[in-house]
């Protein structure tokens, strides 16, 4: 059973992963087409962990501790 702690930590995590990924998007925009390229890949896999992290979330009980 995750606790209070536990659920606050995964509230950061995604919201640190949804950061993350903003950023890339950004960063997907660039000029430089190899950045630009290798920014697309990160962002797929920030999403997947952000997607991850979102369900982990919710199987522990959301941010605010309820079922």
């Amino acid at each position: 059973m995750a606790t209070d702690v536990d659920r606050e930590n995964l509230s950061k995590a995604l919201q640190s992963a949804g950061f993350l990924s903003c950023d890339l998007r950004v960063l997907a925009e660039s000029r430089d087409p190899f950045l630009a390229e290798l920014a697309l890949r990160l962002l797929r896999s920030a999403g997947d962990i952000e997607r991850k992290l979102s369900r982990l979330l919710a199987l522990a009980g959301g941010p605010s501790g309820t079922s």
